[in-house]
């Protein structure tokens, strides 16, 4: 078998990838170079014909020159995956009975239009070449030959090639015809050489009293599957709506196997028509297959929609149902309550990147923290760290000195909850942070910092503030010019400031 076969062989059958192992003192030698190359080149080889599929990405226009077939520069992928560059324009005569560049196809005038034998159709295609090129002295020879020169570098290149006939013509495929729109699993395709028609829906509309149905031996297992997924809560509404799904039809009609199509490899760009040893005429289109970029699908998406926007009159669409508003922090005030319980505000928080500053004159002793939308009172319920806490950790409102006093790593406080989205941290009055007594009292001189969790902390056993959906606290710093205090889109995330009573 030619070595250009035995690497095709190679790359339609899936094999499990081999790379090099390196170690100190391992020998490296023709055989490793070449597997760190073979590494590479097959996995990106696999994944283009899985995931683009054979065809031409761009170029490659074909136009008749005289006696000959010109191919533009263009780059295409064969049906293995590999890439095909062409960087220069190349022409080919179609009569030539060496068949072309590649050396595998037999001649090309032998396939007669309508028994015509003036008249002979071909197909001009391309393919995927390497070629070994820049030869190099050879300083060491192996056992069984004596070269004292070896090619360099291997060239991956293209080959123009054309034989007799046309390939398979790119219509549409057969399932186009069995796609219904919202049917719980498009109809088989049909054969050739049946009599029943497939079911034609121009209104797209469902099948009355569908529901997924799994035919054959699986049945049994399909409806063992449903009562398994009853018992972790799925509804059978559910069920039936993924059934039904498009997902789900796309799911059993694409359910292939990962093997590459038969046949050649090589990328059909056009087929023509030879009449009394001149070309007669060309055609790409018919059966070039085309793979498209992101750009171009992009394209095809908007100018879908536009023909959307003309089905339905103009008509603007249902708007989408409104989005659930994520829990953040609306404001911190800090407030100073006199022997009589009147509250005055003495400062409040501008920016979570900013200190708030506050004079001790003023006796501030207690923070109001409001929410933007009512908080859990479940086990995600705002707590704070009281008088000689075991484990202040574990509460979800925080104030931490910057300097401990007395080894004590928090300020001891209590939270009272003034309604359903407003707490207040009320500073303790025995505890080394306070300053002052009987008339009046507030915080201790200091650089303090107020902590408000949205992100549990299993080690500590703390839960974070969350919503009564039990979503947690959008806490994180927001983007600059947001005018908010907290939150940046996504659940989760701590809220702190630093204060300072100086």
């Amino acid at each position: 078998m030619h070595a250009h076969d035995q690497a095709e062989l190679l790359l339609r059958t899936l094999n499990a990838p081999r790379r090099n192992h390196f170690f100190y003192g391992k020998r490296m030698d023709v055989q490793q170079f070449q597997m760190e190359q073979d590494y590479g080149r097959n996995k990106q080889w696999l994944l283009n014909r899985l995931t683009l599929g054979k065809g031409v990405l761009c170029g490659l226009k074909v136009s008749i020159d005289g006696d000959r077939l010109c191919v533009d520069p263009g780059v295409a992928i064969d049906g293995l995956g590999r890439e095909i560059i062409v960087p220069v324009r190349a022409c080919i005569d179609p009569k030539a009975e060496h068949g072309g560049c590649c050396g595998d196809a037999p001649p090309a005038g032998s396939d007669p239009a309508h028994g015509d034998a003036r008249l002979q159709v071909f197909t001009l295609w391309l393919c995927y070449r390497e070629c070994q090129a820049d030869q190099q002295p050879v300083l060491v020879t192996d056992c069984e030959t004596q070269s004292h020169c070896a090619p360099d570098t291997v060239v991956e290149t293209f080959c123009l090639k054309v034989t007799p006939g046309i390939p398979p013509l790119q219509g549409d495929p057969d399932w186009c015809l069995a796609w219904a729109r919202g049917a719980e699993k498009p109809q088989e395709p049909r054969e050739p050489d049946s009599d029943r028609p497939v079911p034609d829906r121009p209104d797209g509309a469902a099948p009355p009293d569908s529901v997924p149905v799994s035919r054959g031996p699986a049945a049994d297992d399909v409806v063992a599957v449903g009562a398994l997924l009853a018992t972790l809560g799925v509804t059978q509404e559910e069920i039936d709506a993924a059934g039904r799904s498009r997902r789900h039809a796309l799911c059993s009609l694409f359910d292939k196997t990962c093997d590459p199509a038969e046949g050649s490899a090589c990328v059909p760009l056009a087929i023509g028509l030879v009449r009394d040893e001149r070309i007669a005429g060309i055609e790409s289109c018919l059966v070039r297959p085309r793979v498209y970029s992101n750009a171009v699908l992009l394209d095809l998406i908007l100018c879908l929609a536009e023909r959307v926007d003309a089905c339905c009159n103009g008509h603007e669409p249902p708007p989408p149902p409104p989005q659930r508003e994520l829990l953040r922090v609306q404001s911190v005030t800090f407030l100073s309550t006199d022997p009589n319980g009147v509250q005055t505000e003495v400062g409040k928080v501008d920016s979570p990147m900013e200190d708030v500053r506050i004079k001790i004159s003023l006796r501030p002793n207690a923070i109001r923290i409001r929410f933007t939308e009512d908080f859990a009172r479940d086990v995600h319920i705002p707590s704070t760290h009281g008088l000689n806490d075991p484990n202040f950790k574990r509460h979800n409102v925080m104030v931490l000195p910057d300097e401990p006093l007395n080894h004590m790593e928090y300020v001891p406080g209590t939270l009272v909850l003034e309604d359903s989205r407003t707490i207040r941290f009320d500073l303790f009055r025995d505890s080394p942070y306070v300053r002052g007594s009987g008339g009046g009292f507030g915080w201790q001189k200091g650089r303090y910092q107020l902590a408000i969790f949205g992100t549990d902390d299993a080690g500590a056993s703390r839960h974070a503030i969350a919503d009564t959906g039990d979503v947690a606290l959008d806490g994180d710093t927001p983007p600059a010019g947001s005018g908010a205090i907290s939150g940046d889109g996504t659940p989760g995330g701590d809220f702190r400031i630093a204060f300072i009573i100086r």
